[in-house]
């Protein structure tokens, strides 16, 4: 059934069934509290609406996707060519770790030879030491006159002092511990945001599987470049949190924006960065819902507040015959629309119901997302339940 078809019968359903408001957005939910009209998208992009569903295997669990949280056992440091002259001092916590050094854009390239690594006794024991070409030939993508210093694996936590005698210009450290056991971690509770809505952060430091004290600082980075300081303070469980308002305006690059985390527990230091991403409450839904059992549409009025291709997305539940709710179906469902009310349509199929399942329903895990500018913006783990 073609899906204009279908939302005009949906647009009779939702007449003739009492509609239902769906569930409030719960903490782990996004629903937008306002709108925002941005031009129409310049891209060519699809105007077709488009439906389909797939069966499900009730056996098998859904999970809703979780943020991703970041763990570093490594960091970065610029200096200046005097400071590699005399000396960078590079705290270690573990046998085999990696010391890269690459010249910033007209600084003088190095050569393998030039490098100098000491420990607390004298000249360190090294496994290996490799210029940006034999790195290139490896497969490692370096910056030309870049050199690697892989530390022996039988050499353990020190202070390593690390020199380039007649360096020119500046130089980016790049130390990374794969064995250490210190540990940075640094995530958000949420991996989509809108614009004008909170975050939060959670950060903290772990050495041996133990959480350590740690002084942090972090940056609030979007995509076109911009920053923002992230104060973090004591979380209360031995690390350290921040809840972030983010700005309005979220500008016109793509990509996602980043917290980017530097800290140091008892002179190990690491850096973390963790991504999310923010969109412009473009649309959203209209707090209502009417489910057909017969025909097995969700009809979901939408409002938008700028022209775009919007899709909705859920995952239909029904009831076992022995009283339990299980997933069997998936729908999703997309059309263009101008500014005002709109309408999607989820499109479940009956043929997905295995024997001895049926009503009660629930659709759970349903999104709206702005196809047109690659933007989730509204979810709901548990949208509403219909017999």
């Amino acid at each position: 059934m073609r899906l204009s078809i279908a939302i005009a019968l949906a647009l009779c359903s939702f007449s003739a069934i009492a509609a239902q408001p769906l569930r409030p957005a719960g903490a782990k939910d996004q629903a937008p509290s306002r709108l925002v009209a941005l031009p129409a998208p310049s891209a060519q992009i699809e105007r077709a609406p488009v439906s389909f569903s797939w069966k499900l295997d009730p056996n098998q669990p859904v999970f809703a996707s979780q943020p991703h949280v970041a763990q570093s056992r490594e960091y970065w440091e610029m200096v200046d060519a005097a400071t590699l002259d005399k000396g960078v001092q590079l705290k270690m916590s573990a046998p085999g770790s990696l010391i890269r050094i690459s010249p910033v854009q007209g600084a003088r390239a190095l050569r393998s030879d030039e490098l100098q690594v000491n420990d607390s006794r004298g000249t360190a024991k090294l496994e290996n030491i490799a210029n940006a070409e034999q790195l290139t030939k490896a497969g490692m993508e370096v910056q030309a006159g870049s050199v690697v210093a892989k530390l022996d694996s039988q050499e353990g936590a020190d202070t390593y002092t690390v020199r380039v005698p007649k360096a020119e210009g500046r130089y980016l450290v790049h130390v990374f511990e794969p064995e250490s056991t210190a540990v940075l971690r640094a995530g958000a509770d949420r991996s989509h945001a809108l614009a004008g809505g909170s975050v939060r952060f959670d950060v903290d430091f772990s050495q041996a599987g133990k959480m350590s004290a740690i002084q942090a600082e972090a940056l609030l980075v979007a995509p076109d470049g911009r920053s923002w300081p992230v104060a973090l303070d004591a979380s209360g469980n031995g690390g350290l949190a921040a809840d972030v308002k983010l700005p309005t305006d979220t500008g016109n690059a793509q990509g996602l924006w980043e917290l980017q985390v530097f800290a140091n527990a008892g002179g190990i230091q690491r850096d973390a960065r963790t991504a999310f991403a923010v969109a412009a409450p473009t649309a959203r839904l209209d707090g209502l819902f009417a489910f057909n059992a017969r025909t097995m549409r969700m009809a979901l009025p939408v409002q938008a507040g700028s022209v775009g291709r919007y899709e909705a997305r859920g995952t239909l539940f029904a009831t076992g015959s022995d009283g339990v709710m299980r997933p069997v179906s998936e729908a999703h469902s997309a059309a263009w629309m101008k500014r005002g009310k709109g309408m999607l349509v989820l499109q479940f199929d009956r043929a997905h119901l295995p024997q001895g399942y049926g009503a009660p329903f629930e659709v759970r895990q349903l999104e709206l997302n702005d196809q047109s500018r690659m933007a989730p913006l509204e979810s709901r783990e548990r949208a509403g339940v219909a017999r």
